[in-house]
């Protein structure tokens, strides 16, 4: 029998370990073992108890032997057992129930033996199943403070970071991308570029890819999709644009044995990888052109070998003038750009461009000036929600962007920035609404520099409204001379 200052030792506070270096997974088996061997003890204690019982029967009254199995029933009702701990006292409370023996009118109180390891168990399995909560409470405690902590950096690093798909390293594409990252990142903004693969791979990116916010592809490329209908039914409703950037220059690499890029006709020209948007443009042009040549599918470094070789005649890019891929290309190479006429067929889509000597010195004979055509550069992202997380990241890099926009254009950012034009619309697309809304504010602004219109706030409404109306039909105006 355990005793009462066992069952105090056991269920004061104090004695739980306060260092929770106890493994919380032998509790529950400790507690279970300890409860077996509880009941096990009752029930001996049981047995003993009716053998004595049975024994005193036949003594006090004299009965038979086949009177002597029998048993007073007798029934206890343990109405509360209340442990308090707080002192040096085990309060427990019985009520007993009156039995009904054969003979006479007796009652019997089942002996607090059978109570107490009860007691004594219900305490150990408190204590124990408190001690074993505390240890895993406090376990889950000290392991949410790290979560805390990551969760705070995560929402930190996150937070104002714009993911920006781009090109290859030689190509324009990631250039750009790289004079975004060096200027706009502070505090508050972080752009994180990321090396794509070209603008037809951009916009599924765009569209499909986890993590990416804006892109950089072609006005060709997003032509060529809305019209196929292969990526969404409703290509304009999901995608918006936030500037128009620079002209695309169409590059034609051959031998100096190809003079004009009508006789690549029936030869071999790489269009650059399977699926990029310098295949697909291609095509395009060479179709417009009559010009039927075997196409094949080659990275540009691999291409210019194939040409040096012979096995191939030409390689055709599409990247805003210099790109880098042509910068390990020598004198001795013997290669050179082709032009590329802008016919009428052509017009409709594309833009004349051209091609400078001092650009390409290895490419372009010394004075001379390679007539080409160009699609323009487009930056593009998602028809972002006004009041999503996604639509408010964007936003913040847009006023970031326009704000300024002005260093950009200084030494010593790519030479294509000088080609950008903020405000030149996207014919068939809609622009992003934060950038639709700054445009909006700095030609106002602009409205009312050039016309000396004073403080607006300060106007009444019928001034206001009347200078409203001459802003709509200003900006009108300006739009028809673009």
């Amino acid at each position: 029998m355990v005793s009462h200052a066992v069952i105090e030792a056991i269920a004061t506070p104090n004695v739980v370990s306060t260092r929770y270096d106890v493994v919380t997974c032998n509790a529950t088996e400790v507690c279970r073992r300890l409860l077996v061997l509880l009941f096990r003890q009752i029930m001996v204690a049981q047995r003993r108890r009716e053998q004595k019982k049975a024994l005193k029967w036949r003594k006090d009254n004299h009965l038979q032997a086949a009177c002597t199995l029998c048993v007073i029933p007798v029934a206890v009702d343990l109405h509360h057992v209340d442990l308090h701990i707080a002192g040096r006292k085990t309060m427990m409370c019985q009520r007993v129930e009156q039995g009904s023996p054969p003979r006479g009118r007796k009652f019997r109180v089942a002996p607090l033996i059978l109570i107490r390891p009860l007691v004594i168990g219900v305490a150990l399995t408190s204590i124990f199943a408190r001690g074993a909560v505390a240890i895993e409470q406090t376990s889950g405690i000290e392991a949410a403070r790290t979560p805390r902590l990551e969760e705070q950096w995560k929402a930190k690093v996150n937070a104002n970071t714009v993911s920006i798909v781009a090109g290859s390293p030689e190509e324009t594409y990631l250039d750009i991308t790289h004079d975004l990252a060096v200027l706009l990142n502070d505090d508050n903004l972080r752009i994180l570029p990321i090396v794509g693969m070209g603008g037809a791979q951009n916009i599924r990116d765009v569209l499909y890819l986890k993590g990416v916010d804006i892109g950089i592809t072609s006005s060709q490329m997003l032509r060529y999709f809305a019209s196929t209908g292969e990526l969404s039914t409703a290509l304009d409703e999901r995608l918006t644009y936030i500037t128009r950037l620079f002209p695309e220059e169409m590059h034609v690499v051959a031998g100096r044995g190809v003079n004009k890029i009508e006789e690549l006709n029936g030869k071999k020209v790489n269009f650059s990888d399977l699926g990029s948007s310098t295949q697909i443009t291609a095509r395009d042009v060479f179709g417009l052109l009559g010009i039927a040549v075997e196409e094949v599918n080659l990275s540009q470094a691999d291409a210019i070998n194939a040409i040096e070789k012979g096995e191939i005649a030409a390689t055709v890019v599409f990247s805003g003038k210099p790109t880098g891929i042509f910068s390990r290309i020598s004198a001795n190479d013997n290669l050179h750009l082709l032009e590329v006429p802008y016919t009428r067929t052509l017009e409709n889509i594309y833009s004349p461009g051209q091609l400078e000597q001092p650009l390409y010195p290895n490419l372009i004979d010394q004075g001379q000036t390679i007539k080409t055509i160009a699609v323009d550069a487009v930056m593009i992202t998602n028809n972002w929600q006004p009041n999503s997380d996604r639509y408010r990241r964007v936003a913040k890099f847009v006023e970031s962007f326009f704000s300024r926009f002005a260093e950009f254009k200084k030494p010593p950012r790519h030479p294509k920035w000088q080609e950008v034009d903020l405000s030149k619309e996207l014919p068939g697309w809609q622009r992003f609404q934060a950038a639709q809304e700054l445009l909006q504010q700095a030609k106002f602004d602009e409205f009312q520099t050039r016309f000396q219109v004073g403080n607006v706030a300060a106007q009444s409404p019928a001034v206001k409204k009347r200078l409203f109306r001459e802003f709509l039909e200003w900006q009108q105006g300006e739009g028809k001379k673009q």
